[in-house]
């Protein structure tokens, strides 16, 4: 129903990546105790956590804010596709 990972680890940091919940299932708690629980495992290796979200998803922005998260720096993501 939901899931949470780790991706990116540079020195003493880790990025929890990937985190979603099925639309049916939204509203249960579910993230928040995925980002939660995982948080915890970053911090007892003594690593600091670390995410990315969209501006536009205030939902997840709100979500991670109330985890402790907080807005360290605004990025530019941009794709390009080989032809």
């Amino acid at each position: 129903m939901a899931m949470a990972g780790e991706r990116l680890r540079p020195a003493g940091w880790t990025e929890i990546s990937a985190v979603c919940t099925a639309p049916e299932a939204r509203g249960r708690g579910y993230a928040a105790r995925l980002v939660g629980a995982l948080a915890a495992r970053v911090t007892a290796r003594g690593e600091r956590p670390f995410l990315h979200v969209a501006e536009a998803n205030t939902a997840a922005i709100a979500l991670y804010e109330g985890l402790g998260f907080e807005t360290r720096a605004e990025v530019t993501y941009r794709g390009f596709r080989v032809a």
